[in-house]
């Protein structure tokens, strides 16, 4: 008896693990900026879109809508527990990989269960922390990062959505869209009553701060927030610039960008000069030789210096019809602002910085290897077949090395050039700068980092018509999450500020430094006058070189 009871278990413990919903691990974040759970905007805010990834959660396609809103829908609902209370999301949309639902907006506050039960199968639970407030702003790719959904308002009959093509002005009111600023002014399941939530709401346009006008639930939905704004007068202008928005003092939301000009026009970005080929759709190559030397000095007893070569390209054209298309690599922020960007994996040690390989870009072959010259010495780089942006190592010394050193870009001329593909044959050639040329002259003092005060980079001899970058951000290996921030400063300026709206997800250095990593990095590029190269298969061919000075930190 006891030998059939376990031959019946067997048999149907796989049919009931095949039924059985499953959320991902870290698989529940904000349904609009998607923060990873480990950075400090990774929490739910009671009433607000939350979303879930996850397998054999739902149906196949989602039910309509209607007030009063309920707590299941298609078969689907989901338990919020803390201890020995329980309260039901409201799930808005459902499907077998995906569920977006409204937390309730009485939710325990802290550390919850969630478990989504689909028909009479429950899932294991997933892990989330639930908040008063931690806002999100919806972009228009869906990614939580890029062009940023806002309408321009010009009349009660007339807000188009900014745009690249469609650009707000100074002074102009614009309306932005998220999730995350608190709970309902009434329930949750009910049409959203209109009207400022008590949560306290800043909001940063390309650096400069910004009292909204309105901050509370849009009328249209519930969980839905609808920010207004007007455009400061001093705002820079460009395609790409910044928007951050700050709740209760310290929470720092995902960053998105807006299209601003001096009258409403298409935006341009003098600066930048793939800027206007890539918005409009152009086939695109883009090449950079980076050498990087890197102080490392955190956990160490004695520093010491990394010095790195590589080569990093791109062969590709942006689909015309995406209307704000984005690419961190091409996308950059004004001069005298920075962004942000957030994801999991280690976003200093090679993960693609969210992106930077976007969606709604077609990559070219440019065959399967190209070659990297400097006289008769020379190197190969494999091409991936998928065609898609790669980065390369050309190699490396470190300080007391028994290798002997394989650095490449040493200062001088060097050629890449490539037979064949879409591309077509070609030929670049470009001039690597003496890594002194820009020096860094506050990097040893550059350890401790105060996210809350900023800090400065001062450096000398930065090319004049060059503008210098600094690159930098955080690494929490435990939840195997990043948050790095890029700023463009002027040309011809000698200092910059990094203010502190730029580092608001980067987690604090842990005590165990090694579950930590930190760094910075400063180097001038040729954005506005890149190198030039033609080719049978593009439109326009970039090539850039450049020397960066880089430094372990500790964030605070």
């Amino acid at each position: 008896m006891r030998r059939l009871l376990f031959v019946l278990m067997l048999a149907a413990t796989p049919s009931a693990l095949v039924a059985q919903p499953l959320i991902y691990a870290r698989g529940i974040v904000n349904a609009a900026s998607f923060m990873s759970a480990g950075l400090p905007a990774g929490s739910i805010a009671r009433g607000s879109l939350f979303t879930i990834f996850g397998t054999r959660m739902g149906p196949g396609s989602s039910p309509g809508l209607a007030f009063p809103l309920s707590t299941t829908l298609g078969g689907v609902r989901v338990q919020v527990t803390q201890g020995g209370t329980s309260v039901a999301a409201i799930p808005v949309f459902v499907s077998a990989g995906q569920i977006n639902a409204i937390m309730p907006s009485n939710a325990p506050l802290g550390a919850v269960s969630i478990i989504v039960t689909f028909g009479t199968f429950k899932s294991p639970p997933g892990r989330a922390t639930v908040v008063t407030d931690s806002f999100g702003v919806f972009s228009i790719n869906s990614g939580g990062l890029g062009p940023g959904v806002m309408q321009n308002f010009i009349s009660g009959t007339s807000t188009p959505v900014n745009l690249p093509s469609v650009a707000a002005q100074p002074g102009q009111t614009i309306i932005l869209y998220g999730t995350g600023l608190g709970a309902a002014l009434n329930p949750d399941n009910q049409p959203p009553q209109v009207g400022n939530l008590a949560t306290k709401v800043e909001l940063f346009v390309g650096g400069q701060a910004v009292t909204p006008s309105y901050a509370g639930r849009s009328q249209c939905c519930s969980g839905l927030d609808q920010i207004n704004f007007v455009v400061p007068s001093n705002a820079p202008q460009g395609c790409w610039v910044p928007v951050q928005v700050r709740t209760s003092g310290t929470t720092v939301g995902n960053t998105v960008t807006m299209a601003i000009s001096a009258d409403g026009s298409p935006c341009s970005d003098s600066f930048n000069a793939l800027s206007a080929p890539f918005l409009a759709g152009k086939k695109i190559g883009l090449i950079g030789l980076l050498r990087t030397d890197i102080t490392e000095d955190v956990g160490l007893e004695k520093a010491g210096q990394v010095t790195t070569d590589a080569a990093m390209m791109t062969f590709q054209q942006e689909n015309p019809l995406p209307p704000a298309p984005f690419n961190a690599l091409i996308s950059l922020p004004p001069p005298g602002t920075c962004t942000a960007y957030t994801g999991a994996g280690d976003l200093l040690n090679g993960d693609t910085i969210p992106g930077a390989d976007d969606a709604g870009a077609k990559f070219l072959s440019a065959g399967l290897q190209l070659t990297v010259a400097s006289g008769a010495v020379n190197k190969t780089i494999q091409r991936p077949a998928n065609n898609a942006r790669n980065y390369q190592p050309l190699g490396y010394t470190y300080t007391n090395s028994r290798l002997p050193s394989s650095l490449f870009l040493n200062p001088g001329n060097f050629t890449v050039s490539g037979t064949g593909g879409d591309v077509g044959a070609f030929q670049a050639t470009v001039t690597v700068p003496n890594p002194v040329g820009l020096t860094w002259t506050n990097r040893a003092q550059t350890l401790t980092i105060d996210r809350t005060q900023g800090f400065t980079i001062n450096w000398t001899g930065a090319p004049p018509d060059q503008p210098v970058i600094i690159f930098g951000g955080g690494v929490d290996i435990p939840t195997n999450s990043s948050a790095v921030f890029a700023c463009v400063a002027p040309t011809g300026s000698s200092s910059f500020t990094v203010p502190p709206i730029a580092l608001g997800n980067v987690r604090a250095t842990r005590p165990n430094l090694i579950q930590s990593k930190g760094a910075v990095y400063v180097g001038a590029l040729p954005t506005a006058n890149p190198g030039t190269f033609t080719a049978s298969g593009i439109d326009t061919g970039a090539i850039v070189a450049g020397a960066f000075a880089a430094k372990t930190v500790i964030f605070q």
